[in-house]
C-alpha cells in the first residue's frame, strides 16, 4: 500500500471563508449582512485565498524534506546526454597539402534566426584530410592473376589491352584496384575517369551493376556510398564519380604492393537489388586518377572548454568549485581536475571519481554535480568516537585549481534533422561546404527532480547490485538517459542473461524506423561497463536490440459531412504511430509509457483509436499486416484480430495506409 500524502493544514478557500462567517456570528453578531456584494466579506474571500496560498507552500515542507533526504542518500540528478550525428565537410578544391580539422575546435551550428539561437556541434577527434594520389592501379580478371599497370604523378594511362577495364565479355567479380599509401578512413574521393562508353543489356545508368569497395585487411571489404556518379555506372563513358568511404580501411597485399585499396566489382546485382543486368563490353580507360574531396565525421552536440581556472583552495575539507557552464556532459578521458603544488608550480592531475566511499586521505579524488557543474573536494566525517575521518585528499592551502576540459550542452535540442548543420563557425582554409546527411540523435536533457524521487526506492531497494531482472533493467536505464527501457529475460539452461534495450528517440510519436530502435554499439559498450561493476560473479551480460512485431495497419473510413478528408488522414496516421509504438505507444487517448513488452493487441482497441480522432464517422475496413521493420516488406495477408507477442517483444508500426472519403448521396 501506498503511503498517505501529508497536508499539514488541509483547509481550503471556501473552508477558511466559512470559519470566518461563523466567528463573524460569534464575535460580531450586528453584522448580519453576509452577501458576496459586502465589502467586509469581500475583504473576508481576499485574506481566505491569500492564507490558501500560504497553506499550499506550507504543504510543500515534505516536499522540501524529500529532497533533503535524497541528498543525505547521495541521490543526484543525472546529467544530460547529447545527440551524435555526423558532418560531411566538401573541400573546393583538391588540397594541395593537407587540411586539419582540429576536433574539440572546429564549430558547425545551425542557421541562427529571430528567434532562435544556433545549435553548435564539434567534430570529435582531430582529422587530417590528406592531400594524396594513387600509388597503384591494378586490374583483376576472374580466373587470372592481378595485373599492375603503370602510375605517372598519381595519374594511370592503360596502353593496349589495359585499357580494358574489365574482362572480354566483362563477368561478375571483375575487378579495377586504385591503390593508395595513406589510409582511407572516412574520406570522400573523387575519381576522374576518361573512358568510352561501356555497353550492357538492360543496364540502368542511376543503377548500375558495380560496387565500390575499400580494403578491411584479411580479404574482407567494405562498401563505399556512391554520392555522385557522372559516368552513369561507365555507360556516359567520362565523368568524375564521388564515393564517400567507411569509417576504416586497412592494407591489404594486391599484386605484390601493400597499400589501402580502393576498389570497382561487378556485380550481379545492382545496390537497390536488381538482377539479370550484365555488361557485354567493358568500357576502354584512357586515364583515370582520384583525389580527396572532404571528409565525413563524427560530431557531438556539445562545447567544449579547456583549462578553466576553479579558484584557489583554502586547505579545508569538503570545498566546492563550480564550473563556469553547466549543466556539463559525463568526464570523459583526459577531463580531470589539475591541482598546482604551491611550492614547485608543477600541475598534478587527481581522478574523478562517483563518490568517495572508497577514498582515504591520501586519494586524489573528486567528483562533479553534472547538473549543477560544481567540483567537489573530499569531506571530513567525525565518527562517534570523536576521531576526524577525511575521505579524499585535500589540496593545500594557496594551491590553485583548474579543469583540464570538461564539455556542456546536450539535451533534446540537439535532435536535429537532417542538413540542418550548415554554419562553419570555424573558419578552414579550404573547406566549401558542410552538412549533416542524417538527422542527429540521442539527446536527452537533464533529468527533472519528479524522476529522481521516482526512482529513489529503487536505488535503495537493488543497493547498485543486479541480482532480479528488475535489477538489470533499472540499472541498464542508470546506466545511460539514452537508455528508453529495458526487459531482462531469465536465461534459459543458466546460460547468460539476455537484456533487451530500446534507446530514446526524439520525437517519439511518428513512425519510427528500424535503425532508430536498435541501439548504437557505443550505448551498448556504455551499459556493458556499468553493470559489468554491478552484476554477480560468474553472471554473463548479453545485451541484444529489442525484439519488434512490426504491424501495418490499412484503413478505409468515411469522414464527418465538413471534415477536411486530408487532415482526417493524417490525424488518423498520427494516431496510429502513436498507438503502436515501442516508446509512447500503448494508451489510446495519448501518448504514453510505450507498449507493454509482450502484451497482446486485440484489433478492437485499433477502432477505438480510430474513432477517437475528430472527424471519423465510422470505420468500414480495417486491416492488419504484418511487416518485416528492417526490409518494409509486408505480409500479403491480412494477420486476423489478434497479435500474441513473447515476452520480450513489442508492437512497432510499419507504414500505415489511410483512407478517408465522403457519404456518397
Amino acid at each position: 500500500m501506498r503511503l498517505p500524502e501529508i497536508q499539514l493544514d488541509d483547509r481550503r478557500f471556501q473552508d477558511l471563508v466559512s470559519e470566518a462567517r461563523t466567528r463573524i456570528a460569534r464575535s460580531c453578531p450586528e453584522w448580519t449582512e453576509h452577501n458576496v456584494s459586502d465589502p467586509g466579506i469581500t475583504l473576508i474571500e481576499l485574506f481566505a485565498w491569500m492564507t490558501e496560498m500560504t497553506i499550499y507552500r506550507l504543504n510543500r515542507v515534505p516536499d522540501k524534506l524529500h529532497v533533503a533526504l535524497l541528498d543525505l542518500l547521495g541521490i543526484r540528478l543525472d546529467g544530460p546526454a547529447a545527440a551524435t550525428t555526423s558532418l560531411r565537410f566538401k573541400l573546393a578544391d583538391a588540397p594541395n597539402e593537407p587540411i586539419l580539422i582540429s576536433g574539440g575546435e572546429t564549430e558547425v551550428g545551425t542557421p541562427r534566426t529571430a528567434h532562435d539561437e544556433s545549435i553548435i556541434y564539434q567534430v570529435d577527434d582531430d582529422f587530417t584530410i590528406p592531400s594524396m594520389t594513387p600509388a597503384a592501379y591494378v586490374l583483376q580478371r576472374v580466373g587470372q592473376t592481378p595485373k599492375n599497370v603503370g602510375v605517372a604523378d598519381g595519374e594511370a594511362r592503360p596502353q593496349g589491352s589495359d585499357q580494358l577495364a574489365f574482362g572480354t565479355p566483362p563477368q561478375v567479380g571483375d575487378c579495377l584496384y586504385l591503390g593508395f599509401e595513406d589510409p582511407l578512413d572516412r574520406l570522400i574521393i573523387q575519381i576522374d575517369v576518361d573512358a568510352s562508353q561501356a555497353r550492357g543489356a538492360g543496364v540502368n545508368p542511376e543503377d548500375p551493376p558495380l560496387r565500390w569497395e575499400v580494403s578491411q585487411g584479411d580479404n574482407e571489404w567494405a562498401p563505399a556510398e556512391v554520392l555522385e556518379d557522372l559516368t552513369g555506372g561507365f555507360n556516359y563513358g567520362s565523368g568524375t564519380v564521388e564515393l564517400e568511404l567507411p569509417p576504416r580501411s586497412a592494407i591489404a597485399p594486391i599484386a605484390g604492393q601493400r597499400l589501402y585499396w580502393l576498389r570497382c566489382r561487378i556485380t550481379d546485382t545492382t545496390a537497390s537489388g536488381r538482377q539479370g543486368a550484365t555488361y557485354s563490353h567493358a568500357p576502354e580507360i584512357y586515364s583515370i586518377t582520384a583525389v580527396p574531396m572532404g571528409a565525413r565525421l563524427p560530431a557531438t552536440h556539445a562545447s567544449l572548454i579547456e583549462r578553466e581556472t576553479l579558484g584557489v583552495s583554502d586547505g579545508t575539507p569538503g570545498q566546492q568549485f563550480p564550473l563556469r557552464h553547466h549543466p556539463i556532459l559525463k568526464v570523459g578521458p583526459g577531463e580531470t581536475l589539475e591541482v598546482q603544488d604551491p611550492d614547485t608550480g608543477d600541475w598534478i592531475r587527481w581522478e574523478w571519481r562517483p563518490d568517495f566511499v572508497s577514498s582515504t586521505e591520501h586519494d586524489r579524488h573528486f567528483t562533479v554535480d553534472l547538473v549543477s557543474g560544481d567540483v567537489e573536494l573530499g569531506p571530513a566525517i567525525r565518527e562517534t568516537s570523536g576521531r576526524w575521518i577525511q575521505y579524499g585528499a585535500v589540496p593545500p592551502k594557496g594551491a590553485v585549481l583548474r579543469f583540464t576540459r570538461y564539455r556542456h550542452g546536450g539535451g533534446r535540442d540537439g535532435n536535429v534533422t537532417a542538413h540542418s548543420l550548415t554554419v562553419l563557425k570555424s573558419t578552414i582554409a579550404g573547406v566549401d561546404t558542410v552538412t549533416n546527411p542524417d538527422s542527429a540523435s540521442g539527446g536527452v536533457d537533464a533529468e527533472i527532480l519528479t524522476h529522481a524521487r521516482q526512482r529513489a526506492s529503487m536505488e535503495i531497494r537493488s543497493r547498485y547490485r543486479a541480482v532480479t531482472a528488475e535489477d538489470f533493467e533499472f540499472l541498464a536505464g542508470e546506466a545511460s538517459p539514452r537508455v528508453a527501457r529495458a526487459v531482462c529475460i531469465p536465461p534459459r539452461d543458466g546460460g547468460a542473461v539476455p537484456l533487451h534495450l530500446v534507446p530514446r528517440v526524439y520525437p517519439a510519436d511518428r513512425r519510427l524506423h528500424y535503425e532508430e530502435l536498435v541501439p548504437e554499439p557505443e550505448l551498448l559498450n556504455e551499459v556493458g561497463e556499468y553493470l559489468d561493476e554491478r552484476r554477480l560473479i560468474g553472471t554473463t551480460v548479453e545485451l541484444k536490440p529489442c525484439r519488434y512485431r512490426g504491424l501495418s495497419v490499412v484503413v478505409d473510413l468515411q469522414a464527418r459531412p465538413l471534415a477536411d478528408t486530408t487532415r482526417v488522414e493524417q490525424d488518423v496516421a498520427h494516431a496510429l504511430y502513436t498507438y503502436l509504438n515501442p516508446l509512447v505507444g500503448g494508451n489510446p487517448t495519448g501518448p504514453g509509457a510505450g507498449w507493454a513488452f509482450g502484451r497482446a493487441l486485440n484489433q478492437g482497441e485499433l477502432y477505438g483509436v480510430v474513432h477517437a480522432v475528430e472527424g471519423v464517422e465510422f470505420v468500414r475496413i480495417l486491416r492488419l499486416y504484418e511487416t518485416n521493420l528492417e526490409t518494409g516488406e509486408q505480409s500479403a495477408k491480412p494477420s486476423g484480430t489478434h497479435i500474441v507477442l513473447e515476452p520480450d517483444e513489442l508492437i512497432a508500426s510499419g507504414l500505415h495506409i489511410v483512407k478517408a472519403s465522403h457519404r456518397e448521396d
